[in-house]
């Protein structure tokens, strides 16, 4: 253990950058990277020390949707609404009041330095684990399995909207201990793919902490707790340790790693409390998302009240193949799909994209939203700044059919 602290201490690296709150975009791609190494490094550290918690490396998953599981049986009593077990909700739970100065220091420095700092996060995330784990629940939707995470004592629990699919489903929810309850899914806002269900059994519940975004920083250790393949008695709920590495509008990234079941289970800061749902899954393991908990709480009475709103997107989507990360200028372009429009238009990797179609370009989210509110077939016109050159490039979009929610990029 002592040799891996020392080369840790010589190879660290630590992230430069300091996201601002919520619902703005993060500026600094660079310090994303650092917080992204750094986390992985003591990731592989603390996965020999947490063995008993099943940490979790796998990086590729098949979407939730595909996993088969128990369907759950009609609940006794209700009628075709569902209504009967539903019929009082509580308003948005409070996010009790924390400070950073209740953490351990060496959870507030921008990386560990010492041994004594990486026991105090061993110790720290052991603590948190016992805490939050029992309010992780396994969910089986019509066949289909996912996670969730139970938020009040009556039974509200927070999914992803392509988890719950639809209001007034039939839910089976697993608890880690093997205990199961039934109940219903409530609202899905497919726009920012969050859901909400409730059990529909009688108890109180253990459930988890509401917190808040709001003086979340860039490098911000998180942990990711899940079902992933289904409940499984062999094993306890597996958890994975990261860092926020992009605070953007309407998502937020970590370099937690995600696997098919993952979907709808629950992002908890260092202070225990529910800041994200898990979303999407990347190609790369650094490039996970999660439904802010902000989602949440502006559509609560939607949700409450059993909406569905956004559509799923099952058609043709529009497609250049270019991805990005936030600019200070715009969208700087990370990667480029061979055969793509983006590389047929002869758009390069660390192109920035400063306005489309004459409307500047805040972030990499505004860039998506431009490709997917574009017909196949119609044009974009690029501004695009290449080291010191200002250039215009023409984009023709084209359809490509959707593949689930495991993939993202326009």
């Amino acid at each position: 253990m002592v040799s891996i602290a020392r080369i840790f201490l010589v190879r660290g690296h630590q992230p430069s950058g300091r996201s601002r709150c919520e619902g703005q975009s993060s500026r600094n791609h660079g310090a994303g990277t650092a917080a992204s190494r750094t986390s992985f490094i003591v990731w592989c550290i603390l996965a020999a020390l947490l063995s008993p918690l099943h940490l979790s490396a796998s990086d590729k998953a098949a979407p939730p949707e595909t996993q088969a599981a128990g369907r759950p049986q009609p609940l006794p009593g209700d009628d075709s609404t569902g209504k009967s077990a539903l019929e009082s909700l509580p308003a948005f739970p409070k996010s009790p009041p924390v400070a950073r100065e209740d953490l351990p220091r060496a959870l507030r420095k921008d990386a560990p330095s010492s041994l004594d700092d990486l026991k105090a996060i061993e110790s720290h995330v052991r603590e948190l684990v016992a805490r939050v784990s029992p309010a992780v629940v396994a969910v089986s939707v019509n066949g289909a399995t996912g996670s969730g995470v139970v938020i009040s004592e009556d039974g509200l629990v927070l999914t992803a909207a392509h988890v719950s699919s639809e209001p007034n489903r039939d839910v089976l929810f697993t608890f880690p201990d093997g205990k199961t309850a039934r109940g219903k899914t409530l609202g899905t806002n497919h726009e920012m793919d969050a859901g909400l269900m409730k059990i529909a059994d009688k108890g109180q519940w253990p459930y988890a902490e509401i917190g808040a975004l709001t003086e979340a920083r860039l490098g911000d250790w998180v942990l990711a707790l899940g079902h992933p393949g289904g409940y499984d008695p062999q094993r306890p709920t597996v958890v994975r340790l990261g860092r926020i590495i992009r605070l953007g509008s309407g998502m937020l990234q970590t370099d937690c790693t995600l696997i098919g079941g993952d979907s709808g289970g629950p992002l908890f800061d260092m202070h225990g409390q529910v800041v994200g749902i898990h979303s999407r899954i990347s190609d790369s393991v650094a490039a996970n998302f999660h439904v802010p908990i902000a989602a949440y709480r502006e559509s609560w009475d939607r949700l409450a009240k059993g909406e569905n709103w956004g559509g799923r997107r099952t058609g043709p989507r529009s497609f250049v193949g270019a991805r990005g990360v936030d600019h200070p200028e715009g969208c700087q372009l990370e990667r480029i799909e061979q055969d793509s429009p983006a590389s047929r238009a002869e758009l390069k990797v660390g192109d920035i994209v400063t306005k489309v179609n004459g409307k500047k370009v805040k972030d990499y989210d505004a860039f998506r939203e431009w490709v997917a509110e574009t017909k196949p077939g119609e044009e974009l016109t690029l501004a695009i700044k290449r080291d010191d050159e200002e250039l215009s490039v023409t984009v023709t979009v084209e359809a490509r059919r959707w593949r689930g929610r495991g993939r993202s990029g326009p």
